[in-house]
């Protein structure tokens, strides 16, 4: 079975053929290392996205977050949950539109989880293709429709957090899968240019996403620079046993940020950032 049938799970049928074809493109474009999240991985069962509006279901999926992260609290668990989901629901989607100039579609009833039986998501699959000739502005439309119905639930089943701090989580998730695409491809510069553009169009409550230029030797401000996400969000790791604040974690003092970026930065081989 090729990484295309694969991609639907057990029912490839469900997947149309522009969709296919679109993401065949991406995995032609993007290095086999890099394929992990638009494909499902060992163990992974299709499970629709839209199964997020089902409460029993998503307090079963948050609730099982309390067993990886040895917390209970329900404002910790509910955030880690839509940290990851957002970032996945978005992979495909954002991939195709920087690579291929055609958007997977991210709306509920066409996407499918990679779901593993503990919780964790570990990318997605999308069964059409977005209509339209502005590919941005659908794109836009469609991932807000998308937020916009499962945010509210995850609140609620996050004690009753408010609901823009989960805004601000796709936020970030938008702006670190475009880098990730981005250095995948070799074009950071250009799939990051369609943060603010994209965050136009999916509308306020969503924060534009910001980025920020780190160099990997201080004493060379100006030379291979690597870009970051300079998030808005907290994913609340840090309030589970053990776990600390994330690198680019916003409420990380400036300066812990920048050296830990800095360090980050010099991971990167020249032409990643």
């Amino acid at each position: 079975m090729t990484e295309i049938d694969a991609m639907a799970g057990s029912s490839p049928d469900v997947v149309s053929a522009d969709a296919r074809s679109v993401l065949a493109e991406v995995l032609a474009a993007v290095p086999a290392d890099e394929h992990g999240p638009l494909v499902p991985g060992p163990g992974t069962t299709p499970v629709p996205f839209a199964r997020a509006l089902e409460r029993d279901w998503l307090a079963d999926q948050i609730g099982l977050r309390g067993q990886r992260w040895g917390t209970d609290d329900p404002r910790t668990l509910a955030t880690l949950w839509w940290y990851s989901a957002s970032v996945w629901v978005q992979c495909p989607s954002l991939a195709s539109l920087v690579v291929a100039g055609r958007a997977l579609s991210p709306r509920l009833d066409e996407v499918t989880m990679h779901w593993l039986p503990d919780s964790r998501i570990t990318g997605s699959t999308c069964a059409a293709v977005l209509p339209g000739t502005d590919q941005v502005a659908a794109l836009g439309a469609a991932l807000r429709e998308t937020f916009a119905a499962v945010i509210p639930v995850v609140a609620e089943l996050g004690g009753g957090i408010r609901e823009r701090p989960l805004w601000a989580i796709a936020s970030d998730s938008l702006a670190n899968r475009l880098l990730w695409i981005g250095r995948a491809v070799g074009d950071v510069t250009g799939a990051t240019a369609l943060a603010v553009p994209l965050a136009r169009a999916i509308g306020a409550p969503f924060p534009v996403p910001r980025y920020v230029d780190v160099a990997p030797d201080p004493a060379r401000p100006d030379h291979d620079l690597a870009r970051f996400t300079r998030r808005c969000s907290c994913c609340l790791l840090y309030e589970a046993p053990g776990a600390d604040k994330c690198t680019s974690c916003p409420k990380r003092t400036p300066a812990d940020r920048l050296q830990r970026l800095t360090a980050a930065a010099a991971t990167l081989s020249p032409g990643d950032g």
